[in-house]
């Protein structure tokens, strides 16, 4: 009996959340497609039937990881849109991300990965960084002081912030950088922390 679409429409989503988990530890070059099957409870065979290649599953789940993102959450009724865009700045900036949540941001903890990696992973980076800023200065389009490019170095210290946090080992270090990297973006936004 032939499985369902639905059925393996989860069997796909099991196996790009097990692949961001493991490659966003791992790397590409450290992250096989038997880990990643087991990982995600599955056998290696079902995997052809969803991806070509592992380099067309490391390009997908670059593309996938923003579903499971908080950038991609709907903002809930009781917040305001400051209040929302504190909540987001500090999750992203938090302790808990850099020590590797659950589904990490592709975009940090791929950084140095992806730019040495094919084409294909990189713009599919490339487009799930556009579309974060896309978010960002949807969410901030009533705050004239931020333009195009301001949004974009919001994002970029983000980003960069959460990765140079992961790499050093003074926890106090991490915690400066975190914080500056909240404070920096929050004045920029005119935020009230």
């Amino acid at each position: 009996m032939p499985y369902t679409h639905e059925h393996k429409q989860q069997s796909r989503e099991r196996i790009l959340k097990s692949a961001v988990r493991l490659f966003t530890r791992r790397g590409f070059d450290n992250t096989s497609i038997d880990d990643v099957m087991a990982d995600a409870e599955l056998t290696r065979g079902a995997f052809y039937a969803h991806f070509k290649s592992k380099q067309d599953l490391y390009t997908q789940a670059i593309t996938g990881a923003q579903l499971f993102s908080i950038f991609n959450q709907p903002k809930p009724d009781e917040l305001g849109q400051q209040a929302w865009l504190l909540k987001l700045i500090n999750a992203y900036l938090s302790n808990a991300h850099v020590k590797k949540a659950d589904i990490p941001c592709p975009l940090a903890f791929l950084i140095t990965d992806v730019a040495i990696n094919e084409q294909a992973p990189r713009q599919a980076y490339t487009d799930v960084y556009l579309k974060m800023n896309r978010l960002m200065r949807t969410a901030t389009k009533n705050n004239r002081r931020l333009d195009t490019e301001t949004v974009m170095a919001i994002t970029t210290l983000m980003i960069g912030g959460v990765a140079i946090a992961r790499t050093l080992t003074d926890d106090k270090a991490q915690a400066a950088l975190l914080r500056g990297c909240r404070r920096v973006i929050t004045e920029l936004m005119g935020l009230e922390a």
